[in-house]
């Protein structure tokens, strides 16, 4: 669900003429792991793929602005805020939007257009994967980003 989200939410920025970018973590080649730029599972989902004249932007860390341009990809653009979508809530949605405050970057996360997976908690239990993204979700606005609740939130 959250991937038709985060396709209702690229078509409403495409529509609107706005600035899209798309953040795509890349791991060790060869590696064999999710994010092998060598594998098929590499790919954006066909949903969310970027339409010609679309920035990509790779990166190697959970936090989109460490050892990437796109804090001056955003800036270049004139964007003091972004709208966020994204895998995972807890990780890389968390990091991006964190570090977003420290560069004096506005977010808003589209809350129906992220998700997560289940953990450990480190006490021999598991947090189900959408208890896992509420709270990260009221992590983030409590200081550090709105939350849309889904694509039609945001105008």
């Amino acid at each position: 669900p959250a991937t038709g989200e985060a396709a209702a939410l690229l078509a409403k920025a495409r529509a609107a003429g706005r600035p899209v970018i798309h953040v795509q973590h890349r791991g060790k080649a060869g590696s064999g792991g999710p994010f092998d730029p060598e594998t098929p599972r590499f790919a954006l989902l066909e949903a969310v793929a970027a339409a010609p004249g679309e920035t990509v932007i790779e990166k190697a860390l959970p936090n989109a602005f460490a050892g990437t341009p796109l804090a001056e990809r955003l800036s270049a653009l004139g964007c003091g805020s972004v709208i966020v979508a994204g895998f995972m809530t807890h990780m890389c949605v968390s990091s991006t939007v964190r570090a977003a405050l420290d560069l004096g970057i506005g977010c808003t996360v589209v809350a129906g257009a992220c998700a997560t997976r289940p953990l450990p908690d480190g006490a021999g239990g598991i947090v189900d994967a959408e208890s896992l993204h509420r709270a990260e979700l009221a992590a983030l606005s409590d200081r550090f980003a709105v939350i849309a609740p889904r694509a039609a939130a945001i105008r």
